[in-house]
Parts: C-alpha cells; sequence; structure tokens
C-alpha cells in the first residue's frame, strides 16, 4: 500500500533511510519534516516499510530530495509509483518537480528520464568530487 507517512514510522524511515546515508537520520529530521508538510510517501507491506520518497514544496516547484527502496525490491517499478502516486495526490497541472542526481547513478538517471524528467543543469562537483544534474519534469 502506497500512504503519506506518520509519526509512527520514524523507525522504519530511519532505517531504511541509513541505506541512502549513513548520516540519514542526522541529516534527515523526519520528525520534524512531518511537521513541516514536507511530504514522504511509503510502500508499506506486511513486511513494513519497504520504500519511500521525501518531497517538499518550494516557493514555486516541489523538489524531490530522497528515494530509498529496499535492496530487496529495487527493478520492481517501486521508484516509480511512488513518485506517481505523489504526481497524481498532490501535483496539479503546470506544477514542476525538480531533483538532483549524480551523473554517474545511470540508473537513477535512466529511470527518472524514463518518467518524464530532463536535465535542465549540471552543477559541478555537487557531491563532494561528482557532478550531479538538476532535472525538471512540468506535470
Amino acid at each position: 500500500m502506497i500512504r503519506k507517512a506518520t509519526e509512527k514510522d520514524i523507525v522504519e524511515i530511519i532505517k531504511l533511510g541509513s541505506i541512502l546515508n549513513t548520516n540519514f537520520s542526522k541529516t534527515y529530521d523526519i520528525s520534524q519534516y512531518l511537521k513541516d508538510e514536507k511530504y514522504i510517501i511509503l510502500l508499506n507491506e506486511d513486511d513494513g516499510i519497504n520504500a519511500f520518497i521525501i518531497v517538499y514544496k518550494n516557493i514555486d516547484y516541489f523538489e524531490l530530495e530522497a528515494i530509498a527502496v529496499n535492496i530487496n525490491f529495487r527493478k520492481k517499478g517501486i521508484a516509480s509509483r511512488l513518485i506517481n502516486f505523489f504526481e497524481e495526490k498532490y501535483t496539479k497541472k503546470g506544477d514542476s518537480i525538480l531533483l538532483e542526481v549524480a551523473v554517474n547513478n545511470e540508473a537513477a538517471v535512466s529511470l527518472y528520464k524514463k518518467i518524464g524528467f530532463e536535465i535542465i543543469n549540471i552543477r559541478k562537483k555537487y557531491y563532494d568530487q561528482i557532478d550531479a544534474y538538476v532535472m525538471k519534469k512540468v506535470i
């Protein structure tokens, strides 16, 4: 089931988020994100939370800040489903979603292009010494 996160999901989100970043709990204050009305969309199944995305509303666009998918659930279209759920439920025609992704993360770049994101810029050395694409999708 895909749904918006609640306070009771924080521990599992942090656990899964550690695959993104070993400092996930320091980088992302999930409790505060939920209070600030940032969107955390989950795939919650019988065995727990297997994927999430974090999106927030900037002044004039949405920012897709993070995606995490349990390694056992990858390559099953889950990230696409979560992004599509967010788009259908929380955006309207004309809204934009932006994200940054490391240029060497070929799987992620391919996924984003497949679901309609386009490269609009490159940020030099955004991830330490690795450049990042800025990608955008207009709903």
